[in-house]
Parts: C-alpha cells; sequence; structure tokens
C-alpha cells in the first residue's frame, strides 16, 4: 500500500494530483506550520490568453507558528474575483462549462478556513477525474514525532507500507529511517506533460485547473510518471 502526504495546496498543479493518483491513500498535512513566506499552500498560477502566467492568490490571516488548519480566510470578495478571473480567462475553453460547474459551488461558499477549503477544491477534481485514492486530514491521525519519523508514522497509521515523496522530500528524509520503520521510500519526480492550450507553446507547472478547462477528465492521463511505481517494499 502506497501512501503520499502534502500539504493542502490551493488549486496545486498536475504532479500534486499525479501524487494522488499513484497512493492509495493521500494524507493532507493540514496540522503543519503554515509557511511564512511566499507559498502554494495559498497561491496558484493560471495562464492568460498570451500566455502570460498569472497568481491567483488566497488573502489570510494567521498568527505565527498557527498550523495550516487554523489558517483563517479573509472575508472580503476575493473568492468572487477568483471566479471571475477563471471565467474570463478559460470561458472559450473545450470543458469550461462542466469544469465551472464543479468549481462555481465552492467558490460561492468558501467557508471560514483555508484548508477546509482547498480541501473541498482537491476533493473535487480529484472526484471528476475519477481517482480512488483514499484522503485523510493529518490532524485526524494523530501522529507523534517531527520531521521524518512523523511521516513515518502518519504512514503507517495509513496502514502503508511504500511512502511516495517528491523530489524536494531528498533534503531531510532518511531512507535508512523508513527501511528500519519497515517501509519502502519512493522518490519520483513528476515532469509536466503537454497538452493543447490556448498559447502558441506549452506553459507547465500551472494550476491543474488550466488542464481541467482544456482537456476535461481526459487530464488524468497527464498524471503518469516518467518511471513505474513498485507496492513492494525492497527491504
Amino acid at each position: 500500500m502506497i501512501v503520499a502526504i502534502h500539504q493542502p495546496n490551493y488549486v496545486p498543479w498536475c504532479g500534486y494530483f499525479a501524487k494522488i493518483k499513484h497512493a492509495d491513500a493521500f494524507i493532507f498535512l493540514d496540522d503543519a506550520q503554515m509557511p511564512r513566506k511566499q507559498s502554494y499552500v495559498y497561491r496558484s498560477e493560471v495562464c492568460t490568453h498570451e500566455g502570460v502566467r498569472q497568481w491567483l492568490s488566497v488573502p489570510t490571516h494567521s498568527a505565527y507558528g498557527d498550523p495550516i488548519r487554523d489558517v483563517a480566510l479573509v472575508p472580503n470578495n476575493w473568492h468572487v474575483k477568483h471566479l471571475k478571473t477563471l471565467i474570463g480567462l478559460y470561458g472559450r475553453c473545450a470543458k469550461f462549462r462542466e469544469v465551472i460547474e464543479v468549481l462555481t459551488p465552492i467558490y460561492e461558499t468558501p467557508g471560514p478556513t483555508l484548508a477546509d477549503f482547498n480541501i473541498r477544491l482537491i476533493f473535487a477534481v480529484a472526484n471528476y477525474l475519477g481517482l480512488q485514492t483514499n484522503l485523510y486530514r493529518s490532524s485526524d491521525l494523530h501522529a507523534q514525532g517531527t520531521s521524518d519519523d512523523r511521516l513515518i508514522s502518519l504512514v503507517q497509521i495509513a496502514g502503508g507500507k511504500t511512502y511516495l515523496s517528491g523530489p524536494g522530500g531528498q533534503n531531510y528524509q532518511s531512507e535508512e529511517k523508513f527501511s528500519l520503520a519497515g517501509l519502502a521510500l519512493k522518490v519520483r519526480q513528476y515532469r509536466p506533460i503537454a497538452y493543447p492550450q490556448r498559447g502558441t507553446c506549452f506553459t507547465p507547472g500551472l494550476s491543474v485547473l488550466d488542464a481541467l478547462f482544456n482537456v476535461g477528465k481526459e487530464a488524468v492521463h497527464l498524471l503518469d510518471y516518467a518511471e513505474p511505481l513498485t507496492a513492494e517494499p525492497k527491504i
């Protein structure tokens, strides 16, 4: 059983959903500390008609050290502006109508917290793409330890035998620790797969919404790794 873990980002890129697709269980790390610098937890990139990248940023309010689950949304009309931006940028895309119907109810009622809003959007996208992965929140699992030890605890609580990590985890993850805990550590780098966009050349790394508006449910085929995953740990 493969487990992946990540902070609950705002309408993240296809690489995030590749993790979800290739895991049996995906855990939102919602009790991690809210990043103090610019972060994909509250912002994502879309694309203008000219192929120029544009940020969508969610205004939030938090105190230093707050976990992501406690970060409040600023109660203004940002969600209305984001929805209007998506309509303006993607209104003529092939799959606009069916995708906007999935997104609109969530944007119209964003709720009080960033984590809840982001997770609802990710759930909606995963369901739209037909992903069968079980989704959990780390705050519900009561894991122990910090850093590697916490990840190992979360994987074990979820019943996993393999932890699926992105290449960024290599900066702090110890394969030996996972092995001693009876777990395999699989590191995979997602490489964007080109799909039809409105610009003259492909712009990678955008929010998954760009792919959904352009190719709809076929975007599920954009979520594969160059190398196959093996579910059995080699320990």
